[in-house]
């Protein structure tokens, strides 16, 4: 670390001291998905550090008590989120349409908040008279009906975005996000969008916001009023969401596409991210005596290796066995049918300290942004395959940047595998443009961490720091986008116009008017003479 970017740090941890005592903050995570967990358990362990006392209400325990820091188990597990999605095997979420995938996002968001404010810890909160919070942190996502909290407690609200954002979450604090250029989660367009692409982009994210405010809001409204309903009168969940003091986005332009941001949305991309541990003693001997080198193969936390179809299965086992490379998959089950000699299994492993690893050669992912975030800051070229939501787009980028292939799942085979392996391992370009974007990404005067934690304590020194909030929230639509301007202006430019042709045309009357009259009267004097 450079002795500029120590005193800028010391600076900055002198001025967040001053004025900053131990505050009360209240976490609210009710998603049984880690990857919806790691970047806020991130910040909220390290404002425990900071001598701040945490409360935390996610289905994550910790395994060893932290100092300052509770966390009380909600119970939700993995199934429970099939079981809110309706499907039996996560993978067949990738069937899904456009459409279909906001439903399933809106529908697991319906039931997780229903779950969540029905457990028996989280009703002792929601009626204790003696329990008081300086700030709230939660995710902004898709159970908005836990903004009741921020009501009952009258305490600022720190919102923390899983992935890297979207045109609703900016539209909470008023930030610009022009559709020509911003492209939608959802879909795999760059920033720089062919007009057909802009037609697409426009209508997907003019489609997630009509269906958030006519399908999901009004339901998460409705949980709200349910349970809330002894801290009547309820202000609405958009009056609420706006005022959201901070958002805490995962993402960076290093890493995403550079767009506006208002000062209350701070990007926080990697803050999940730790300096690499010592590997298991097993694990770091299968990576070091592999001198082929070794490929990493997992596909996330949400989705299990495991309930992979079998034909899939067969595709990736008989493609490995080819290799001259060792694998490590991320497999939940206790058996690999037809395991070839060079792969190791297991149901977890460390995979942000095995990508730091240097003779770790590729990471086969299914493109999720933390996992993306970790090949990027660890220099790990990839081959993506995408599954659902942001990965498609995350996946794209690393495509369009160079330091990975993209393959669809729905058309996965042997060939189509050992092409791409092949591609990745032997055409050195790859690491390379892995490498460079990782000297960018790390290239930031604050690591995201410490980032994120100044703006939080700045938001608990200033009691919710009211002077970021943009005017643009209390504008009506039509004031937003000048339409009131525009009609005045048009107003009164077809009023000059018309004034000038009114005047025109009674210049031209009295001009050739009056020959005609002339000539009229001479013609008149003539027929009498």
């Amino acid at each position: 670390m450079s002795v500029s970017r120590v005193l800028f740090v010391g600076v900055l941890v002198i001025i967040g001291v001053e004025g900053v005592k131990g505050a009360r903050i209240l976490g609210l995570f009710p998603l049984p998905s880690f990857s919806h967990f790691a970047v806020p358990s991130a910040l909220l362990k390290e404002l425990a550090n900071r001598g701040h006392q945490v409360t935390v209400y996610s289905p994550f325990p910790e395994k060893s008590p932290i100092s300052n820091y509770t966390n009380i188990d909600t119970g939700a597990r993995r199934d429970d989120f099939l079981r809110h999605t309706n499907v039996s095997n996560s993978f067949d979420l990738a069937k899904h349409s456009y459409m279909g995938i906001l439903k399933v996002m809106w529908t697991f968001g319906d039931g997780f908040s229903n779950s969540f404010l029905q457990q028996k810890e989280v009703q002792k909160l929601l009626h204790s008279n003696d329990q008081q919070f300086d700030l709230i942190i939660m995710e902004l996502f898709v159970t908005d009906a836990l903004l009741g909290f921020v009501h009952k407690f009258r305490a600022p609200v720190v919102q923390v975005v899983s992935f890297g954002g979207s045109a609703w979450m900016r539209d909470l604090v008023g930030s610009p996000s022009p559709y020509s250029y911003v492209p939608d989660p959802l879909q795999e367009f760059s920033d720089r969008m062919s007009l057909w692409q802009r037609i697409l982009n426009t209508l997907g994210i003019t489609y997630q916001k009509l269906s958030l405010c006519i399908h999901h809001r009004p339901k998460q409204q409705a949980i709200m009023e349910k349970y809330f309903r002894d801290y009547a009168p309820l202000p609405s969940i958009s009056e609420l969401a706006s005022s959201t003091s901070l958002i805490l986005v995962n993402g960076h332009f290093s890493i995403g596409y550079p767009h506006p941001l208002m000062p209350n949305i701070v990007p926080v991309g990697g803050m999940h991210l730790k300096p690499a541990k010592k590997l298991p003693e097993d694990l770091q001997k299968f990576i070091d005596e592999a001198p082929e080198g070794v490929i990493y193969f997992s596909m996330g936390s949400g989705l299990h290796g495991s309930d992979m179809p079998a034909i899939k299965r067969q595709a990736f086992v008989e493609a490995f066995s080819k290799l001259k490379q060792r694998i490590i998959w991320k497999w939940e089950a206790d058996n690999l049918p037809g395991k070839p000699q060079n792969v190791k299994i297991g149901k977890w492993f460390p995979q942000s300290d095995i990508l730091a690893h240097p003779n770790v050669r590729l990471f086969i992912t299914h493109g999720g942004l933390l996992s993306t975030q970790e090949t990027i800051h660890w220099g790990v070229p990839v081959v993506g395959i995408p599954m659902l939501a942001d990965q498609n787009l995350n996946m794209a980028q690393a495509v369009a940047r160079g330091y990975g292939i993209q393959l669809d799942f729905a058309n996965v085979t042997t060939e189509s595998l050992e092409w791409a392996l092949k591609e990745v391992l032997e055409n050195s370009r790859y690491r390379e443009n892995a490498q460079r974007l990782s000297r960018i990404f790390r290239d930031q005067p604050l690591t995201p961490l410490e980032q994120a934690v100044f703006w939080t304590e700045y938001v608990i020194r200033h009691k919710g720091a009211p002077h970021m909030r943009s005017a643009a929230l209390d504008l009506t639509w039509y004031q937003y986008f000048l339409l009131d301007v525009i009609a005045v202006l048009a107003l009164a430019v077809g009023s000059v116009v018309l004034i000038v042709f009114l005047m025109m045309r009674l210049l031209l009357r009295k001009l050739f008017g009056g020959e005609r009259n002339l000539q009229e009267a001479h013609t008149s004097r003539k027929k009498c003479d």
